[in-house]
């Protein structure tokens, strides 16, 4: 399943996307930056979830707070977590 929301506070806008695969969950959060300058939505960040738990570090092999940034490699890799039953990170 897909989902997605938009979201705006002032200038600063935001598009969601969550990508859903039973228990595991995709957030792809797209904005139009730090100053809000632009009209254009183009710094994007992800999270990956299993329930309620994130498990991006895991899966990027990543400090617990870094920034995933929703690049083409990075959403490929992604996807192919979220689409298989069992993931091991240092296999991928």
């Amino acid at each position: 399943m897909i989902e997605g929301s938009l979201m705006h506070w002032g200038d600063k806008r935001m598009a969601n996307i969550k990508f859903i695969n039973g228990s595991k969950e995709i957030s792809l959060t797209v904005d139009n930056g730090p100053l809000c300058r632009t009209e254009k939505l183009y710094r994007a960040d992800m999270r990956l979830f299993r329930g309620q738990e994130d498990v991006t570090a895991l899966v990027f092999n990543c400090g617990e707070t870094e920034i995933v940034r929703g690049d083409v490699e990075n959403m490929a890799k992604a996807m192919n977590w979220l689409q298989v039953s069992d993931w091991d990170p240092p296999g991928v």
